[in-house]
């Protein structure tokens, strides 16, 4: 008898299972059925409850975290600028950490991007930005014309901002000179 069992487990596990459960009563059945579900969901909950005390913080303040930045570049030109300034402002309530911020040029087929890492070579981010807290960088473009002369005949310009967790913010677009579209 058990190599009959034997088989039927190996050829076909459900054929096994009704083999098996044909001796069993319905309400044996019902009832294991039952305190597998009860264990099942007791098992889920502690796993659930594990899983949100690990994420440092409560279960509802998931939902009312706010992280929202304005980010704007300005010129001080009207075509041509010298001086781009990127400033970003923390309108949340939480705190952000900001990584380094990309430049990004663009003519009407081709993009030209750089990463902004600091000021006078000097490393600032990532930087924490505070809520209510404003940040303010000026960005020279003659050292782009110098490392790369093409750039002069780029037409906009765009900051891409994003945090450590993988949020994106992009800023306004910059008209830097005049084009036969616009």
């Amino acid at each position: 008898m058990i190599q009959v069992y034997l088989l039927c487990l190996l050829s076909n596990p459900l054929l096994f299972l009704s083999e098996l459960s044909s001796g069993v009563d319905k309400e044996t059945l019902v009832l294991s059925i039952i305190v597998l579900t009860v264990l099942l969901i007791v098992v889920l909950g502690y796993e659930l409850i594990r899983f949100l005390r690990n994420r440092n913080s409560g279960f509802l303040s998931i939902f009312f975290r706010k992280v929202q930045l304005n980010v704007h570049l300005e010129k001080d030109r009207l075509f041509y600028p010298k001086i781009l300034t990127m400033t970003i402002r923390n309108t949340g309530n939480q705190p952000v950490d900001i990584s380094a911020p990309v430049l990004e040029y663009r003519k009407i087929w081709s993009k030209r991007k750089f990463k902004l890492n600091g000021v006078s070579g000097q490393q600032i981010y990532p930087l924490l930005l505070d809520p209510g807290k404003v940040h303010r960088l000026p960005i020279e473009t003659v050292t782009f014309h110098q490392y790369d002369s093409e750039i002069k005949s780029y037409y906009w310009a765009r900051i891409y901002v994003s945090d450590v967790e993988g949020r994106k913010w992009k800023s306004n677009d910059v008209k830097l000179r005049k084009s036969l579209v616009t």
